[in-house]
């Protein structure tokens, strides 16, 4: 049976290991922040938010968040070199009907996650619809004739 001064120095060592740990946490705290304070080995900016925002599968703007991710891409290229990492960043950005869309892809663990060009075909062929955005425009231009939208152009 332990006596009671073993009993004191398990006690005092459980506080001391309890002590380490606690100074641990907040040393891993300080250094994350560092991690996203500072550049990293290669001179460039941590990754930032995007500035453009999500992407919710509406018609009309696949294009323009397509285009925004691959500006992001060619700054951060370094971070991004793998097909995988870019399909990753896109499907971090979604949210609504696309993330809806994507979401099975990623539990069946689909190729094209691999495969930067096949997933963005894939995601072309789903969502960049200009005639749905087109028809969607008309509709509001009969109800309201005398509304004046400029009209993006198709393509690109």
């Amino acid at each position: 049976m332990a006596s009671l001064e073993q009993y004191q120095e398990l006690v005092a060592a459980m506080q001391n290991l309890t002590a380490e740990v606690q100074a641990l946490r907040t040393e891993n705290i300080a250094l994350r922040q560092q991690v996203v304070l500072h550049r990293d080995d290669r001179g460039d900016l941590p990754a930032m938010p995007l500035s453009f925002g999500k992407y919710d599968g509406h018609p009309g703007g696949l294009k323009d968040f397509l285009d925004a991710c691959n500006v992001y891409f060619a700054f951060r290229t370094h971070a991004y070199e793998s097909a995988k990492s870019r399909v990753g960043f896109i499907i971090a950005n979604l949210i609504g009907n696309a993330l809806a869309w994507a979401t099975p892809l990623v539990a069946r663990n689909d190729l094209s996650l691999n495969d930067y060009d096949r997933f963005v075909e894939a995601f072309k062929d789903k969502f960049d619809r200009p005639e749905v955005f087109y028809s969607s425009l008309e509709a509001i231009l009969d109800i309201r004739p005398n509304l004046h939208i400029p009209l993006p152009e198709i393509g690109g």
